[in-house]
């Protein structure tokens, strides 16, 4: 603390003007320590030279890698990656299905001749970790962790769309299938979504025409929960409320999904800002954010976003 040269009042060290009578106080600056060009204490950079005044963050940690694959064990890599596919297996009967089937589901693992598709496909994979591995540059791991998680998820996709149909509590359209490995750019966003939602199957009152929508019901969406930016395309509007108004509901754009449930705010997640979604009871959580349709769309949203998460 410091006084003010005018009444003396107590003022804070990096004030400008004293609280109490408004005198200007004489601020204590700091050179640069690039250019010596003095500045405000509280400055972030070097208004002369742009020199930044906060330190550099430098990773404390290595990346995380999920697949560890040790190259001079004499034990086969595909062994040990044929290991890590039926631990991702358990992962995701655990977060998605019903865990009082996994007995079941690993039956038909083994029964189906999956486990042997999977033993091939796991030798398959080995060779091309070998290869990545012999490039010898930092990113190694991730590299070849990134080649057996992208090539687990559409095997288990796979698996369960149409292995497992008669375990599952809900399923997916077959024809979410030929969105495995999708690479961002070469995916018909809106036609993915529908396939996803498959909505045609849903009681769910929708909208993917707006011209035939009624207009007092766009209305009602726009002023409620739909706020996109302008020429932002909207390609669908689902309507949740019990006598039509379209108040409550969701809507997906190109960009992000907007919804608004019964006595909740108007929520909004852009794809690009999808960092967590996670199934809990019968609804989902879409970065935190409570999302409720119903227990069959809830699902298939959750799988539409976990790739809409991936592809951004």
């Amino acid at each position: 603390m410091k006084n003010c040269l005018n009444c003396n009042s107590k003022v804070a060290e990096s004030a400008t003007f004293c609280q109490n009578c408004g005198h200007r106080v004489a601020v204590a600056l700091v050179p640069c320590p690039n250019c010596a060009m003095h500045n405000r204490p509280n400055d972030t950079f070097c208004y002369s030279c742009g020199h930044s005044f906060k330190p550099k963050a430098f990773p404390t940690t290595e990346p995380k890698v999920k697949y560890k694959l040790d190259f001079s064990e004499t034990a086969p890599l595909g062994d040990k990656i044929a290991n890590y596919f039926l631990e991702a297996l358990i992962k995701r009967i655990e977060e998605e299905y019903n865990t009082e089937k996994l007995k079941d589901y690993l039956e038909i693992y083994q029964d189906s001749n999956f486990s042997k598709k999977i033993a091939v496909r796991s030798d398959q994979l080995a060779e091309e970790a070998y290869t990545i591995h012999c490039k010898q540059h930092e990113l190694v791991d991730q590299e070849i962790d990134k080649l057996l998680e992208e090539n687990f998820d559409s095997l288990l996709d796979y698996f369960f769309t149409m292995h497992c149909e008669h375990l599952n509590d809900f399923q997916l359209s077959e024809a979410v299938l030929k969105y495995n490995n999708a690479k961002k750019g070469d995916v018909d966003i809106r036609q993915m979504m529908l396939d996803y939602l498959d909505l045609e199957n849903e009681e769910e009152i929708y909208y993917t025409d707006f011209i035939k929508m009624p207009p007092k019901k766009l209305k009602n969406a726009s002023t409620s929960f739909l706020f996109p930016r302008r020429k932002e395309k909207i390609y669908l509007i689902c309507d949740q409320t019990v006598f039509g108004s379209c108040k409550e509901g969701f809507a997906m754009t190109e960009s992000g999904i907007y919804w608004k449930a019964h006595f909740e705010n108007s929520k909004k997640v852009l794809y690009q800002d999808l960092r967590e979604i996670k199934r809990d009871k019968e609804w989902i959580t879409i970065n935190s954010y409570f999302f409720n349709v119903n227990p069959t769309l809830n699902f298939k949203l959750f799988k539409l976003l976990k790739k809409l998460k991936a592809l951004n």
